[in-house]
């Protein structure tokens, strides 16, 4: 099976869990932050799914999966410890729904890569279901490295790319002012600061 790495918004897509444990709530966790409407199909929850159906974070239904429960879901998640459920889930997905099945990467169409996130800094690593226990590994590895700094960092350079775009420099000179903001020296927020003032001044120029 060969695979690409995409960014997919799941805001207001119908996703479906199947399975309740740790698992199930690790996927959770990373679903809502997204915006998804979520369901978790399973007889049991553990707590800290509990909390945030009780919050209304999310629908549960206390009952074991049937087909019918899989219609109009963008992606289905099967993240039970009973592969005869996973398999039965597996075969009745509807073809047009992505599908990820926890700890079988090869047997659905979507992987959960091992990933962290700095503000607008999204780094995903993955071993192709191989060994998750390295993409953990370099996971924690580019988390030491690219630290809370690089949040403010990415936002700088968002901001820092708006006023560019809006300068009158030319393309060229646009191009070669945004690789120069990539040097480390601007990880430093004074300079940020600096640097974005500059170039405010250079769009009221513009004006």
């Amino acid at each position: 099976m060969a695979v690409i790495p995409l960014m997919v918004d799941v805001g207001e897509k119908n996703i479906v869990i199947i399975g309740g444990g740790h698992v199930a709530e690790r996927r959770v966790q990373s679903l809502l932050t997204g915006g998804a409407r979520l369901t978790v199909i399973s007889p049991e929850i553990k707590e800290g799914i509990r909390s945030l159906w009780e919050e209304e974070q999310l629908d549960w239904k206390q009952k074991y999966v049937e087909t019918e429960d899989l219609d109009g879901a963008f992606l289905i998640i099967v993240a039970t410890n009973d592969s005869v459920v996973n398999q039965a889930v597996i075969k009745v997905s509807p073809p047009n729904s992505l599908l990820n099945v926890a700890g079988e990467a090869d047997q659905g169409n979507v992987h959960f890569p091992a990933h962290f996130k700095q503000g607008k800094l999204s780094v995903g690593i993955s071993t192709n279901g191989a060994s998750p226990m390295l993409s953990a590994k370099i996971k924690n590895e580019l988390h030491t490295i690219y630290d809370e700094s690089y949040g403010d960092y990415v936002d700088f350079l968002y901001e820092s790319r708006q006023l560019i775009k809006d300068s009158l420099l030319d393309k060229m000179a646009q191009t070669l002012l945004l690789k120069e903001l990539l040097s480390e020296s601007f990880l430093n927020k004074h300079k940020q600061r600096q640097t974005i003032e500059w170039l405010k001044s250079l769009c009221r120029k513009g004006r």
